[in-house]
């Protein structure tokens, strides 16, 4: 499982509390720290928690997927990107993670938009790595060789650059 504030982790199972003479069923969850996180049932889904199932497969295939625009008002995308991060939408991360790359082709992105890709980069390498049962280096190895291969694919190459028609060709 994995839970969009505290990371990941293993249910261990569920209990029931009275909560104001209602009974409530809630899951144990042990977070990869080591801590223990009880979630209601009845909550698990807005609260953001959910199965990992992101392969290194489908977080590619995410990537590779039309982009859709992020907002160019700074505050509003943040507002944006956190409400992905907390998401029960699988794909959500790694759907941002590609609209950033995208806004990244004709805008700078921001110290915020940097960081925040970064971690979210790191949530989908430690994803796809359990998912996928290969180390996290290898998993973020893949990630990070994609996302250089989506930035650079739009590039003009020297022998097709318009501006610069000289260029590439042999004297």
């Amino acid at each position: 499982m994995i839970h969009p504030v505290y990371g990941f982790g293993v249910v261990e199972g569920m209990i029931t509390r009275d909560q104001a003479g209602q009974a409530m069923d809630y899951y144990n969850v042990r977070l990869s720290a080591g801590s223990m996180l009880t979630v209601p049932v009845s909550r698990a889904e807005s609260l953001g928690l959910r199965l990992i199932v992101n392969s290194l497969a489908s977080i590619v295939h995410c990537l590779r997927s039309p982009a859709q625009p992020l907002s160019d008002n700074d505050r509003q995308r943040v507002l944006e990107l956190k409400a992905r991060w907390q998401a029960s939408e699988p794909t959500a991360l790694a759907g941002a993670v590609r609209d950033l790359l995208n806004r990244r082709r004709t805008n700078h992105l921001t110290p915020s938009d940097k960081k925040w890709m970064t971690l979210a980069c790191e949530r989908l390498s430690t994803e796809a790595a359990l998912v996928d049962s290969i180390d996290e280096f290898q998993a973020s190895t893949a990630i990070q060789q994609e996302i250089h291969r989506l930035q650079t694919r739009d590039l003009p190459t020297p022998a097709s650059d318009p501006v610069h028609p000289q260029r590439g060709k042999h004297r």
